[in-house]
């Protein structure tokens, strides 16, 4: 096949995905996609969202504080730094449980105001959240800071989204076996 031809074809195919993405956003997004069997974010119910959310945030709070080997006058900024990053994680299970609870939106305008009233709002919890990491940060040795930097980036894996950077759009790095 020449190779205009292909070139055709994939570009075809790559503007109905397009489409039919546009349209999915347009439409509300509820799509569930293939999770072998396993209930997405959006099919849990609030209390059993908020519990996995939970022991997710304390499995990774018990890894970086075993990572960082934190010396006895560490613990107490440790502590604190901790307690940010649960109030954190519990104000946006309720507010996830609250927009769930709420009326769905009837119009692709309306869905797009509430898209955009959440980025505000995602916006400004990453705001405090830095807050809280810049003062834990200074407490760090540089090379606590090097395992800190290494394992909150692991936070964010496994298509989590929250405190790793997406790549190099900004300014993160693919790394190895990355993209």
């Amino acid at each position: 096949m020449k190779n205009w031809i292909k070139t055709s074809i994939a570009a075809a195919i790559i503007a109905t995905g397009a489409i039919g993405s546009t349209a999915v956003l347009a439409w509300g997004g509820h799509c569930d996609g293939p999770r072998g069997g396993k209930a997405g974010w959006s099919q849990m119910a609030p209390e059993q969202m908020k519990a996995k959310m939970a022991a997710r945030a304390e499995l990774h709070m018990a890894r970086l504080e075993l990572a960082l080997a934190l010396a006895p006058e560490q613990k107490p900024a440790f502590e604190r730094f901790k307690a940010d990053m649960k109030s954190r994680a519990e104000r946006m299970g309720s507010m996830m449980a609250e927009r769930r609870a709420a009326e769905p939106p009837k119009t692709a305008i309306e869905r797009m105001q509430r898209m955009e009233e959440m980025s505000k709002l995602r916006q400004a919890e990453m705001g405090e959240a830095r807050k809280s990491v810049e003062t834990f940060y200074a407490t760090l040795s540089d090379a606590q800071k090097t395992v800190f930097d290494a394992e909150f980036e692991k936070m964010g894996r496994k298509g989590e989204r929250g405190m790793k950077g997406g790549g190099p759009r900004d300014g993160g790095s693919m790394g190895p076996g990355r993209g």
